[in-house]
């Protein structure tokens, strides 16, 4: 099989020679953190195929935010705190220098919209057939931004869908497209507690900006769609925490689910064979109102939120999930690990429609060997080895250099802040 085959395979609950080998996305600052660890430059840059993790390739860049973007103002810098009005329009605090690049620390005191015409001002900058939304720009060709990450402005980057229809047309990996779902996108334009007043203090305008996003995004990606044969479409919504979702089920029934279906038929009348959702937290309410109508799955499956992939797939016979490894299992003893890894890929061969891997990016303390270990083992459970005796070999270790430094979360964070310095929040 293809890893194409195998993916839409397991997806579909049908037998499979193997698992994909799937086993999550060190952030920036866990890889500097193993650098210090025995990583050489050359294993970073070739990261995928050093520990042989199966790929995927996305139709090309599909940016949501607003466009153009709003002036950036810098309101005051405090230490390492930089007060400022981002080009979205929200007001946060962050700092300078970041302790953990790719895990951004930042806090968010007012957002853009509190009426319908601060809606207004955002849907004018919401034009789905902007060139920029799909066209790589450079960084010389974007407004200056003190963002410490991607949130607020329009990363440079990315390539031109139209550049890669024959490449995904004839791709032996999963060919995916990830953009902002509706609660994602508003929330970021109105935050949480915004959004939350807003569908009891103005639900017809809530209700206005869920259709939009919903039309926003099918126009988006209409014309990509009647060129490239996508197999998965996600909906980043991050829109749970642990125990329970952001949005209770009845409003989940008024707002969200209608403009799902409508999505769902979109993308699977243009040859889409799945729609996910990415968020983190709890899913079962999110699922008990979403799945199997409006959505195929949901992933990362984030076990400290209280999910248990085995649950998931018993209460909701026939969903694909993916993720659900503990990644606080991922940083202690070996033996941990190893019970936590066995679990999880018992379920997947049980169940089917699953496949591991860690249930958020994987943070850097865990410790580079742990994550190897931890590869070595998923891929042998991947290719079937019995699950109560099979122990890796552990060759990837041994590619290692010496150990220099390992990280030490309590130093970074103190390394930003000091550990005298007032971090929170003050009035603008």
């Amino acid at each position: 099989m293809t890893q194409r085959e195998r993916f839409l395979a397991v997806a579909r609950h049908q037998p499979v020679d193997r698992l994909p080998y799937m086993f999550g996305g060190p952030r920036a600052s866990t890889f500097a953190a193993w650098r210090k660890q025995g990583l050489s430059e050359e294993q970073q840059r070739n990261w995928s195929s050093f520990i042989g993790q199966d790929g995927m390739i996305t139709a090309g860049k599909f940016y949501t935010g607003i466009w153009p973007l709003f002036e950036e103002r810098v309101i005051r810098e405090e230490g390492n705190i930089r007060t400022w009005v981002d080009g979205w329009g929200t007001t946060r605090q962050d700092a300078i220098v970041q302790p953990t690049a790719g895990f951004a620390t930042r806090r968010y005191l007012d957002f853009f919209i509190k009426s319908r015409a601060d809606w207004e001002e955002i849907k004018s900058r919401l034009d789905p057939h902007s060139p920029e939304r799909t066209r790589p720009l450079s960084a010389e060709q974007l407004p200056p931004s003190v963002a410490c990450d991607g949130y607020g402005r329009m990363p440079a980057g990315g390539t031109y869908w139209r550049d890669n229809i024959e490449l995904c047309n004839n791709a032996d990996v999963p060919v995916t497209i990830t953009v902002a779902g509706p609660y994602w996108g508003l929330r970021d334009y109105c935050g949480m507690e915004g959004l939350s007043y807003l569908f009891y203090d103005d639900p017809h305008l809530v209700a206005e900006m869920f259709e939009y996003w919903c039309w926003f995004i099918m126009e988006l990606l209409r014309e990509p769609l009647e060129h490239i044969k996508v197999d998965m479409i996600t909906l980043n919504e991050d829109m749970a925490f642990k125990g329970q979702a952001m949005m209770s089920p009845p409003l989940m029934e008024r707002f969200l689910k209608p403009n799902y279906l409508k999505m769902n038929q979109f993308f699977k009348e243009r040859g889409v064979e799945l729609l996910v959702m990415d968020s983190d937290g709890y899913c079962n309410q999110i699922l008990q109102v979403m799945y199997p109508e409006a959505i195929d799955g949901i992933q990362p499956i984030e076990i400290a939120a209280g999910n248990d992939p085995e649950v998931i797939l018993t209460q909701f016979s026939g969903i694909f999930i993916h993720g659900g490894v503990d990644k606080r299992e991922l940083a202690k003893g070996r033996e941990q690990v190893r019970a936590e890894v066995r679990a999880r890929y018992a379920t997947a061969w049980r169940h089917g429609g699953y496949i591991p891997h860690t249930d958020h990016g994987v943070p850097p303390d865990i410790p580079l060997r742990n994550f190897l270990y931890y590869v070595e083992l998923a891929r042998g459970f991947c290719d079937g080895e019995d699950l109560d005796h099979y122990e890796p070999p552990c060759e990837l270790e041994k590619q290692l250099g010496p150990i220099e430094e390992m990280f030490d979360p309590r130093a970074a964070i103190a390394a930003a802040y000091g550990a005298d310095e007032d971090v929170h929040a003050t009035p603008v």
